[in-house]
């Protein structure tokens, strides 16, 4: 039997929940998905004054983690990074954190990510400053995953690298044809940073130990054998744009591991569901238990206020001018003079002229405007979600940041 992502919380969670430790970030991911659009978050009535006739549109929970609530947010980001992009190639590198630290990144989710984003922005930008290389400033952003397609734990960061920048004297340079960074350069560079940045964490102390592995020597020891491995860092072949890559971040940008497409079997046994080995191309089935699967999910839960997209170079905020000079470079006046891509990307990202204002909602029989009515919420406040938090009373005090062990069990009122 097919099921939605919220038909398996709303009627497994509550046995998972019984026998497992969750952190606060897995009860709110878990209470928002099997609450979504159901009378817990509230609702609100549009009625006809004249008496026709109302309708009740019940709310949505705005968790990062709904594939429900993803579309209108997904569409959002999508169109501010299309209006952002730069009308030239682009390349697509990806960060993959070595599974050896897992266990640490599970206690240490906020400063692992910070840290990953940091080196790869600061690997990138310097390799991309040196003039043998590029001698330039490019454009960069950043989206960070923490899943494979089997949901498995596998935190990695894509980035979309502009094909060029823009040098100190203000002038626009590309790179080689097909060529963007040399990749041994780039994977020293990236490891040592990483590397080094953690070493210097772990005798600050700043980070917290998992409890069976708890000496700080076994992570020193384990950061010693990654100087001698190879890390596996992609740069992929250029895009004539970076419209295809931005489109692949946007999937995965909000709402989870599991798109709202993506089609669940359950059965007394457990859930399954098909996915695309990369490593050999292949379409695959997986099947998990109930329980599993429900810990998956969870797993890839990002802590609240935590930014999973971050921009750099061109792309900042602090680079707007830096960025409005290129567009003019790469965009000239005359649309004649643009290749056919760069003028199908400039049509593209070119902000709309006039957004039309959507009409408020009228009557079907005699046109008059509808008025609206809140409903309360059941169970709690509305806006219970990751952008707009408004905590039940029946889930406990959050623990240390990213920690899905050690803390109290939701109870069967906060998991819906």
């Amino acid at each position: 039997m097919d099921v939605s992502l919220q038909q398996v919380f709303v009627e497994h969670f509550e046995a998972y929940a019984s026998g497992h430790r969750l952190h606060p970030r897995e009860q709110r991911a878990a209470w928002c998905i099997s609450q979504c659009h159901r009378p817990a978050l509230g609702a609100h009535v549009l009625e006809c004054p004249a008496g026709h006739g109302s309708i009740l549109q019940s709310h949505a929970c705005r968790h990062r983690s709904c594939p429900r609530c993803a579309e209108p947010a997904r569409q959002q980001w999508l169109g501010r990074e299309l209006q952002r992009l730069l009308p030239c190639e682009h390349f697509h590198v990806v960060f993959t954190l070595p599974h050896e630290f897992l266990a640490l990144w599970q206690l240490n989710r906020i400063w692992f990510a910070q840290t990953l984003f940091d080196c790869a922005r600061s690997s990138l930008l310097t390799l991309c400053a040196e003039p043998r290389l590029l001698g330039a400033m490019p454009g960069l952003l950043m989206a960070l995953h923490t899943w494979g397609r089997n949901l498995s734990r596998h935190p990695h960061l894509h980035c979309l690298l502009s094909a060029g920048g823009l040098d100190a004297q203000g002038q626009w340079r590309s790179t080689r044809a097909g060529w963007a960074l040399p990749l041994k350069p780039l994977q020293q560079l990236f490891r040592g940073r990483l590397l080094s940045s953690l070493k210097q964490a772990l005798l600050a102390q700043r980070l917290r130990l998992p409890p069976q592995q708890a000496c700080p020597a076994v992570w020193h020891q384990a950061i010693a054998r990654q100087w001698r491995k190879h890390w596996n860092i992609q740069i992929n072949p250029a895009y004539p744009h970076g419209r295809g890559v931005a489109l692949y971040l946007a999937r995965y940008v909000c709402g989870g591991p599991l798109g709202g497409n993506r089609r669940l079997h359950s059965s007394p046994a457990g859930i399954g569901f098909a996915y695309l080995d990369h490593r050999d191309g292949k379409h695959k089935r997986m099947h998990l238990s109930h329980s599993e699967f429900i810990a998956r999910v969870l797993w890839h839960a990002p802590p609240k206020g935590q930014h999973t997209v971050r921009r750099a170079g061109l792309y900042a905020s602090a680079h707007l001018s830096q960025h409005r000079i290129a567009q003019a470079l790469l965009r000239p006046a005359l649309p004649q003079s643009l290749s056919p891509i760069t003028a199908t990307h400039a049509a593209i990202v070119s902000p709309p002229s006039s957004p039309c204002p959507r009409p408020p909602p009228s009557c079907a029989v005699c046109s008059a405007p509808l008025t609206r009515r809140l409903l309360p919420p059941q169970a709690i406040a509305h806006h219970f979600g990751e952008n707009s938090i408004s905590r039940p009373a029946t889930v406990v005090q959050p623990g240390p940041t990213g920690s899905s062990t050690g803390h109290p069990r939701a109870s069967p009122a906060a998991a819906g």
